[in-house]
């Protein structure tokens, strides 16, 4: 069997929106959310991008950092507006318990135009506990809770506004690419 590769998709996803087929859009789990109370459901894809599997949710454990970066879509398709992205950041191998050396919320409603709410610059730090985290070699399952603050940037380079907040809290369970 080939290993399947791990691509991380990040704010550059939405460059690519032409170039990736909807139809080849697998759905890999769910980010359930409440947006202000609201609720909304974001779905974690894999995609063929470049004749290989790329998924948007993913883990990479090294022996100085493990990052966990999870995209949500709000269908289970790629789309580039109503995303959701989570990253966390440990320090070392990831470890039951440990608190993550950092954690970024974003929520683009619009897509790479603007206006992006982004927990970078909320008075309250964002934060992630993980439930479970199973790597079986290039694959394993997420399940997670988090809580944060996002704040406004009218353009991705503009100070953000921390007078302008809105709450998101959720709970995500997906499948996940790992390396």
């Amino acid at each position: 069997m080939r290993p399947i590769r791990r691509l991380r998709i990040g704010l550059s996803a939405a460059c690519i929106a032409t170039a990736v087929s909807q139809a080849a859009a697998g759905d890999l789990g769910r980010i359930t959310a409440f947006l202000d109370g609201d609720p909304i459901v974001w779905h974690t894809i894999t995609m063929q991008q470049g004749g290989r599997t790329v998924a948007t949710a993913s883990v990479t454990q090294g022996a100085r950092l493990t990052e966990v970066y999870v995209q949500g879509h709000p269908e289970p398709a790629f789309g580039t507006a109503k995303l959701f992205t989570l990253e966390a950041r440990y320090v070392g191998p990831y470890a039951a318990g440990v608190l993550p050396l950092s954690v970024d919320i974003m929520y683009m409603p619009d897509g790479m135009g603007g206006p992006f709410w982004t927990s970078r610059g909320a008075t309250r730090a964002p934060s992630l506990d993980i439930v479970a985290l199973d790597v079986w070699g290039n694959f394993g399952r997420l399940e997670a809770v988090f809580e944060g603050e996002l704040c406004l940037r009218r353009i991705i380079s503009s100070a953000t506004d921390p007078a302008t907040c809105r709450t998101v809290s959720g709970l995500i369970e997906t499948e996940i690419f790992a390396e």
